[in-house]
């Protein structure tokens, strides 16, 4: 512990006269003029002194000769006084000369310290803010660079994160490259399985009209086995108020891309709608003495098997061979259920 006192005691001594030794040689020639001055001062006051103590002997002498009534001992000291004097003053003009100067030098030299003084307090205050801006500077360079290590590590993480997400990219377009393939597949095998479905009904639908039109010609078989002969014919017919069976065809057109399976008449107006095995329903009108089609009512997946109105005529409902049924707008054409 004495060790440690006697220490920060040596290192504190030093940093004094250190300091003292910045701080003193700047004023070294100032220091050294000014104890030449004080020399020069005293001296100047010694000798001032000298010369009253000889001024006081000679003023002594002067009376103690002219007590004596004029002896030539008395004039040869008045002689070498007077000289002395002459002497004396010419030391004391020249000191007062040298000392004028001094003060003249020392007022110089004093003004010399002021304006250094100032200056060494300008400098002091300058070389304070250059050292606070440092200070400042290197607290920020210091901020900067670890700015700078965090942005290199981010760089160096977004970096890795890049090249795992690149990876990612090109796992996933792989993986998407083989699920179109496989789609590709899968749908060049469902148009397969489509077109075998389609065949597949396209062979109902036609086993399914064949069985239709087998029934009807039995029925019609049977039908014309049930008409009686020409003489109950006759005797039928007069029972009715008609002009006869219809002899010739109204209009005759194409409907359908196939064979027309149903045909209704709308309770309010002259049209009729027709439903095939094209899956369209389509409807005409017949109250101009011609037959132009007035619409077409598309949505079934299979043929249409009956068309039926709805009391307003408004609206009409399809049923098709997918066991579905559907109804159409007869003013839009648009499907509603």
């Amino acid at each position: 512990m004495a060790k440690m006192q006697e220490n920060w005691r040596d290192i504190i001594a030093d940093r004094l006269r250190e300091r003292n030794k910045n701080e003193s040689a700047r004023f070294a020639d100032i220091i050294h003029y000014n104890n030449r001055l004080c020399d020069t001062a005293a001296k100047l006051r010694q000798e001032n002194l000298d010369l009253k103590i000889d001024r006081k002997i000679r003023d002594s002498v002067n009376v103690s000769g002219a007590g004596a009534g004029g002896t030539t001992f008395g004039t040869d000291v008045a002689a070498i006084t007077n000289a002395q004097i002459q002497s004396l003053e010419k030391k004391v003009l020249a000191q007062q000369e040298e000392l004028t100067d001094l003060h003249k030098r020392k007022g110089e030299h004093s003004q010399m310290v002021i304006t250094l003084n100032q200056k060494l307090t300008d400098v002091q205050r300058l070389l304070a803010e250059k050292e606070r801006a440092l200070a400042e500077q290197t607290a920020l360079c210091v901020t900067l660079r670890e700015e700078l290590d965090e942005m290199k590590a981010s760089h160096v993480t977004i970096k890795d994160e890049s090249l795992a997400s690149q990876l990612r990219a090109n796992t996933a377009e792989d993986k998407l490259r083989a699920v179109q393939d496989e789609n590709t597949k899968l749908l060049n095998l469902l148009m397969e399985y489509k077109s075998r479905d389609a065949e597949i009904m396209n062979k109902e639908n036609d086993k399914f009209v064949k069985e239709k039109k087998a029934r009807i010609e039995s029925e019609l078989e049977r039908a014309i086995r049930d008409i009686p002969g020409p003489s109950s014919i006759g005797a039928d017919l007069d029972r009715f108020d008609v002009d006869g069976l219809p002899e010739g065809v109204e209009f005759k057109f194409d409907a359908h891309d196939g064979e027309v399976n149903a045909v209704r008449w709308s309770p309010i107006e002259r049209i009729v709608a027709t439903g095939g095995a094209d899956r369209k329903v389509k409807l005409w009108d017949v109250g101009k003495g011609v037959c132009e089609q007035r619409g077409v009512l598309v949505g079934s997946n299979q043929g249409i098997n009956s068309v039926e109105f709805d009391t307003t005529g408004s609206m009409i409902l399809a049923a098709s061979n997918d066991s579905a049924s559907r109804m159409w707008s007869v003013v839009d054409h648009r499907l509603r259920v």
